[in-house]
């Protein structure tokens, strides 16, 4: 009984030293790639859906504060010249007292391939087109203006077909005058544009 018993222990030995078989490996592949097939879409869209929030959050932020700075000085921060580049006019916002609580990672959307500007020892940041993924009004605006006035959004549209990797596929997040975030729809903008009237991206257009 003993003899049968070390023979059986010395048989369970040698098949874990010899681990799985190659069929057993396959399947377990198999399996893996099933299951990843079957939750990678899902995973992707809730990935896409907590980009959108954030990019919500920012944009909410951001309009709250021109909001602000609207109410105090009769209208919307928009940096001098003609049709200045969206991180110049959002600057004039961050240099200003109602919008000195803003962090660098407001002015990034999560879906775009900016990175957040940098504070300096006194925490301050200054945003170029680097660190801004979001257009902003091109020309100056009153805080009398309609509540449905687009203040910012995103500075485009995903596009894979023409090189644009980054931000959301086939829709803008939009902030408006009024405060609401909107999401609209490419075949919503005007025509020949991927940005929402008066608004500029980081190169002034």
């Amino acid at each position: 009984m003993k003899q049968q018993s070390l023979q059986d222990s010395t048989s369970l030995r040698g098949r874990g030293a010899e681990g799985f078989t190659l069929v057993e490996l396959l399947v377990v592949i198999a399996i893996i790639g099933t299951l990843a097939a079957l939750f990678s879409g899902n995973i992707l869209s809730a990935l896409r859906k907590g980009d959108e929030v954030s990019c919500t959050n920012n944009l909410r932020n951001m309009g709250q504060s021109a909001i602000a700075y609207a109410l105090d000085k009769r209208f919307f921060p928009v940096a001098k010249g003609k049709n200045p580049p969206a991180y110049e006019s959002l600057n004039v916002l961050v240099s200003s007292g109602e919008g000195s609580d803003l962090s660098p990672d407001v002015f990034i959307c999560p879906s775009s391939l900016e990175i957040a500007a940098e504070k300096d020892s006194d925490g301050n940041f200054v945003l170029d087109e680097d660190s801004c993924s979001y257009a902003w009004l091109g020309q100056r605006t009153k805080s009398s203006t309609s509540t449905d006035t687009a203040l910012g959004s995103d500075d485009s549209i995903a596009d894979k077909e023409n090189g644009v990797e980054e931000n959301h596929e086939g829709f803008v997040m939009v902030v408006y005058a009024g405060g609401d975030v909107k999401k609209v729809n490419a075949d919503e903008l005007p025509e020949g544009r991927v940005l929402p009237k008066r608004l500029v991206n980081q190169a002034g257009e």
